[in-house]
């Protein structure tokens, strides 16, 4: 285990560490974009936040009349994880009870169509009090020459999760696309099978695995199976 991810790991475990004079604080893979990358958070009035609750759950409900074929997710994901991993996930916990990861491509941020489905999504279940927060932006391998496997990334995001139950109350961990899923997911099982699965994790909290939010905007019936997963949260706010 290298250093750095030494130090991110007790970081995150709440132990305090000796820094020798001089030496520069560790740098982690966790962060808000930057000016450069900035991601508008959305904002609504009332009437537009009644306005695109409405609109996710009629989306959901009738897309699957509107489908003429199978979603086209074909065999081969958009990422795939190898031995050696590089992926990006974003992060948003709207509320004290719910954190959202959605894979990314490496190096991109959430487009507005994602942010604004995301926002449908979250306040249609009662999960969205104020505006969409920006994403933190979970980047893998941590640092150039740093460990870069799949075991390494599945221990880091663990505590990361893990500190996210134990410390700030996390109820429901939404995995939306198949790399969340694979690194996060307790199930040995393939995404394939576990999309629209609810399943107990350590700490009490559970997992739901849905679409990514890509997914859901290029296959109109994706929605309408994530709505049927998630619209029972809705009577637990």
């Amino acid at each position: 285990m290298t250093p750095e991810l030494r130090n991110w790991y007790l970081s995150n475990l709440g132990i305090v560490q000796y820094q020798p004079k001089g030496e520069e604080p560790v740098s982690l893979p966790f962060h808000a974009p930057s000016s450069s990358e900035d991601v508008s958070s959305v904002a609504f009035s009332a009437k537009e936040e009644a306005a695109s609750t409405l609109k996710f759950a009629d989306e959901a409900e009738n897309s699957t009349s509107q489908a003429t074929e199978e979603p086209a997710f074909g065999s081969k994901p958009a990422l795939a994880i190898d031995e050696a991993v590089s992926f990006r996930l974003a992060c948003w916990q709207p509320c004290d009870d719910l954190l959202v990861f959605n894979q990314l491509p490496t190096g991109v941020n959430p487009e507005p169509e994602e942010l604004q489905l995301l926002s449908n999504i979250l306040r249609a279940i009662g999960r969205l009090p104020d505006g969409l927060p920006a994403p933190e932006l979970i980047d893998w391998p941590m640092s150039h020459g740093g460990e870069t496997d799949e075991l390494a990334a599945h221990s880091m995001l663990s505590v990361f999760l893990d500190t996210r139950i134990t410390k700030r109350g996390v109820l429901w961990v939404l995995l939306m696309g198949e790399v969340a899923t694979k690194l996060l997911s307790p199930s040995e099982k393939a995404y394939s099978e576990l999309v629209g699965a609810i399943e107990d994790i350590s700490g009490g909290a559970k997992t739901i695995v849905v679409r990514s939010l890509q997914d859901m905007l290029k296959a109109p019936d994706a929605k309408a199976e994530t709505w049927q997963v998630i619209k029972s949260l809705a009577d637990r706010t």
